[in-house]
């Protein structure tokens, strides 16, 4: 690598990926992806990602304007980039299911949101067509969203590098920026790796680091307001079987709230969550649902036999803790088994863990320049729909670089 080059982006997750990418197309030989982890995907948000392809239906134009207007367009960018490079993923549809009238007041606000968001083939249905899409679930009624999907996230960062580097991208992972030093026209970075320690200029730097995008943004400007407050979310698994049979679409519960400061589920109205919300007591999750996975058969990847449930979230626990006091098994059975009854919580697996960057006192993504250094774009609070949203985040980097 030369001495200095024209952009360095710091993350090699798959938004940083997914960036390297859509500059590569045009700036060959002058871009430069750090990675603190010693591979790529290296232990971070998308490597332990359910995998799916959201469809925008949970996003508020008013309040997540890039949440909803890069999810939408990065749907169908992701599904095109798949086709096109041989990367597995399939569009199942979604279920989101209610089974009360309570939860109907959710489903209809989710339906009026993803209407206005332009969601494409979404529709109410009944609890007769939710058991001609999956007989084993209970529902009074559902939301059917044909544009979700599921993606193997490792398949997509692993093309997203390769296309890269033909473009002669670098990727040195192992390499954990220590310090940044901006000046007039440039940015000195130090990193390290193992023992050695370098430097080197670059005019552009790309803050991709997820969960340590603050503290990067904080490098260049140490009155960056930016705070990640590690979100922890686990999952399970389980193998389909005769009564447990799925037929391969997502099922969901109607989106719910968790408060902030203990993670605990809030059992609220939905007058009181959008209160709450407002107020910033609570965030809003999707629920622990059902998802479909590939399997290798055959040397092909394949919707196979397993499904995973999750994700259960935990906050407080730091940006490095996968493992400890993990929720138990009758925990996601808890969680589910309000509309998938036939499950037994004997047949229920531990899955895996991941961590997302949840960025405190802000809803939306943050995709911005420095205030103080504008060579400088933060890509902070890239959590869900970060994996779905990421060549539509590309573009707009490259839009805001323009």
């Amino acid at each position: 690598m030369s001495e200095k080059i024209k952009f360095a982006i710091i993350g090699g997750g798959v938004v940083g990926c997914a960036v390297a990418y859509e500059l590569s197309k045009v700036y060959r030989n002058d871009i430069c992806v750090l990675e603190r982890n010693l591979k790529i995907p290296g232990e971070n948000q998308s490597s332990r990602n359910s995998g799916v392809i959201h469809a925008g239906i949970y996003y508020n134009k008013e309040d997540e304007p890039l949440k909803a207007k890069l999810c939408i367009g990065g749907n169908k960018l992701l599904y095109e980039f798949c086709a096109k490079y041989a990367v597995p993923c399939k569009k199942t549809g979604k279920l989101v299911v209610a089974i009360n009238k309570r939860e109907e007041e959710f489903l209809d606000d989710l339906l009026s949101n993803a209407l206005a968001n332009n969601v494409s083939g979404i529709r109410k249905i009944g609890g007769e067509e939710v058991k001609a899409f999956e007989p084993n679930v209970d529902a009074k009624s559902a939301l059917y969203v044909p544009t979700t999907g599921i993606i193997d996230p490792a398949s997509l960062v692993g093309k997203l590098q390769f296309l890269s580097e033909s473009n002669n991208t670098i990727f040195l992972a192992g390499n954990k920026v220590v310090n940044i030093k901006p000046g007039e026209e440039s940015f000195e970075l130090t990193t390290q790796s193992g023992n050695r320690i370098e430097t080197f200029e670059t005019e552009f730097l790309i803050n991709a680091a997820g969960l340590y995008s603050d503290d990067v943004a904080r490098m260049v400007n140490p009155d960056a307001p930016y705070k990640i407050v590690p979100t922890r979310g686990e999952s399970a698994k389980f193998y389909k079987r005769n009564d447990t049979f799925m037929n391969g679409l997502s099922v969901y519960p109607v989106p719910e709230g968790y408060y902030n400061q203990t993670g605990k589920k809030a059992h609220v109205s939905l007058k009181i969550f959008k209160a709450l919300l407002e107020k910033g007591k609570v965030a809003r999750t999707v629920g622990a649902h059902l998802t479909p996975t590939f399997d290798l058969i055959e040397g092909e990847q394949v919707v196979g036999r397993t499904v995973t449930i999750g994700p259960v979230k935990t906050v407080g626990l730091g940006k490095e803790d996968y493992g400890s006091n993990l929720k138990s098994e009758r925990e996601y059975w808890k969680r589910v088994k309000k509309f998938f009854p036939n499950l037994k919580g004997e047949c229920i697996h531990l899955h895996q863990a991941g961590i997302m960057a949840v960025l405190e006192g802000h809803k939306d993504f943050v995709i911005e320049r420095d205030s103080k250094f504008p060579n400088c774009i933060n890509l902070i609070g890239i959590d869900s729909p970060g994996l779905t949203s990421c060549l539509a985040i590309a573009k707009y980097v490259k839009e805001i670089l323009e």
